[in-house]
């Protein structure tokens, strides 16, 4: 091979070292722009949509309110009267198909306690499951003027609590000095408004009797 082959060969040894690099170059450009589109495209995917609302209203094929989900919950109304809940209230409720309130998931404040409750169309919450914003809660069920009652807080400890026809039939362990409490202070203050024996009736739902009466006093 001649000194001019040499070089001509070179030359093409060059311009093909060029080509290679030239596509190679393509390649990885085209693979940076698939992997840059698919991650773009699933980051798309993923980011959550968010609707911001006060109330949102479920109705049924009537028109009839089913469910209401809300920041500020109207009061509950019970054959026809309304009934204050005696705080705001946010969270679920549900409706049967003639539009009566039948339970709900809620907060409350400014108590900050959030409530599981089940409601009968005639006198309202029949279930209970209260938790307390500090600690504390509460499972009631009631029919009539018959309740039970399992509950845990920081005044009277664990208790399990039956009542029947407005008096207490059963509570379990004893308990003690419930007329030292706050609970105790706000059933006194009850005195105010309402009858002794109006006021015992609501201790009584979850109070032993001799608990109420050292509270409430005897006559």
């Amino acid at each position: 091979m001649n000194d001019e082959s040499s070089i001509r060969v070179a030359a093409l040894e060059s311009r093909l070292r060029v080509v290679l690099f030239v596509n190679a170059a393509l390649i990885l450009a085209m693979i940076a722009l698939v992997v840059s589109s698919c991650r773009t495209a699933g980051d798309v995917q993923s980011q959550p949509r968010v609707l911001t609302v006060s109330e949102i209203n479920v109705v049924d094929p009537r028109g009839v309110v089913r469910v209401r989900l809300g920041g500020d919950l109207p009061d509950s109304v019970v054959n026809g009267k309304r009934v204050p809940r005696g705080q705001k209230a946010s969270g679920v409720l549900l409706y049967d198909d003639t539009g009566q309130e039948r339970g709900g998931y809620i907060t409350f404040a400014p108590g900050r306690q959030v409530a599981l409750t089940l409601d009968n169309r005639k006198s309202g919450q029949t279930a209970t499951l209260v938790a307390g914003a500090e600690g504390g809660s509460a499972l009631n069920l009631s029919y009539g003027n018959d309740v039970v009652e399992l509950r845990v807080d920081d005044e009277t400890g664990p208790s399990i609590h039956a009542v029947r026809a407005n008096q207490v039939a059963f509570h379990v362990p004893p308990t003690l000095n419930f007329e030292n409490t706050e609970g105790c202070g706000e059933f006194r203050d009850g005195l105010k408004k309402f009858s002794r024996e109006e006021v015992l009736n609501v201790c009584r739902k979850r109070i032993s009797e001799e608990g109420c009466q050292a509270c409430v006093g005897k006559k």
